[in-house]
């Protein structure tokens, strides 16, 4: 008999674990992202009222409603690629009877939620598999070809943690409502960098022509490359200051600035609370040891990373390092033997 089948007796604990934690992950994610949907608001009025009074009456009546209108697009679009890709992918009969055992073990109607196979290597450089709002559980072409059985159910164990951990379509209704005001940051981030990216053509050319000039000249052009840009971008976020403060005024201005800076790493330290949770939920049903198996697989591709990428990822990357993970499982496992043994009849 199938060793994760047999602790079917013991795998409600993990489902009950996660149903406890989804009111606290979708009140962090609505916390996090209360003042993206605030502004987003405010700029879909903003940009009404340039147009006319009509607009904004249009635009009150619309917006509130529109999220479910794109979360039912959304459900129909991931269902339509899912039945795609399930009919021309051989694999996903073993996807199927992975996923079914994996239910068997969560004591979880199975049929209520949809397996396949994507055509992708990876999942944003990183994971093998993903959850959507359309309860469809997703793993990789690639994550086939390479996992092991038990790893491949780890996977799908993993992603089930997800969906227990959260109500996939609110998250995703969270982030439609925010996206006008991340869409502006990410506009503003996009000319500064670009900003520097050109005036650094310069000073680079000044750098290489004076490298081997006289050790005075040679400072004056360290200073050179590394005053422009810096000036440059500064200028440019000042004008960007400027433009928001002639419409909000300064101190509506620096609040929104403070807390878009801050959104971005407050959203990253949740997402790696989840990615913990859902491995949590793959241990507690038995496939902490697989989980490990696919961690280590991922620490290769981790470390073929540039070193700043990894320096950074505590901050910003929505996944912990699969090093930090498989120490968190090694630490779950531990615990769960213990408490098994402490249950164990003496």
């Amino acid at each position: 008999m199938n060793a994760h089948v047999r602790q079917e007796s013991e795998s409600a604990g993990p489902v009950l674990v996660a149903r406890r934690t989804t009111f606290f992950v979708l009140i962090g994610d609505l916390v996090v992202s209360l003042p993206s949907i605030v502004l987003s608001g405010w700029l879909i009025w903003a940009l009404s009222a340039q147009v006319g009074d009509w607009l904004v009456v249009i635009a009150a009546l619309v917006w509130p409603v529109s999220g479910a209108c794109v979360l039912l697009v959304g459900v129909l679009v991931a269902g339509a690629t899912a039945q795609a890709n399930r009919s021309a992918s051989p694999e996903h009969a073993e996807v199927d009877d992975a996923w079914a055992a994996v239910a068997v073990v969560a004591r979880i109607d199975g049929s209520r939620y949809t397996p396949w196979v994507y055509d992708l290597v990876s999942v944003n450089g990183e994971a093998y598999g993903y959850a959507t709002a359309g309860r469809h559980v997703v793993v990789t072409r690639h994550a086939f070809d390479v996992l092991t059985r038990g790893e491949l159910q780890a996977v799908l164990a993993h992603e089930l943690g997800h969906h227990l951990l959260g109500q996939m379509w609110l998250r995703r209704l969270i982030k439609w409502y925010r996206s006008p005001a991340d869409l502006l940051f990410k506009l503003a981030v996009e000319v500064v960098s670009r900003v520097a990216l050109l005036v650094q053509i310069g000073p680079r050319w000044i750098a290489h022509r004076l490298y081997r000039g006289p050790r005075p000249v040679i400072l004056l052009g360290v200073l050179v490359v590394a005053i422009v840009p810096t000036a440059a971008v500064l200028g440019s976020g000042w004008a960007l200051l400027a433009v928001s403060t002639r419409f909000l005024g300064l101190p509506t201005t620096l609040v929104v600035v403070v807390v878009l800076v801050a959104q971005p790493f407050a959203r990253a330290r949740l997402s790696q609370w989840q990615e913990y949770g859902a491995d949590r939920v793959a241990v507690e049903l038995g496939y902490g040891q697989d989980l490990r198996g696919v961690l280590r697989r991922q620490q290769a591709d981790w470390d073929a990373t540039p070193a700043e990428n990894r320096l950074l990822a505590p901050l910003i990357h929505t996944h912990p390092s699969p090093e930090n993970r498989r120490r968190a499982v090694e630490a779950l496992e531990l615990q769960r033997h213990r408490a098994t043994a402490d249950d164990q009849p003496s």
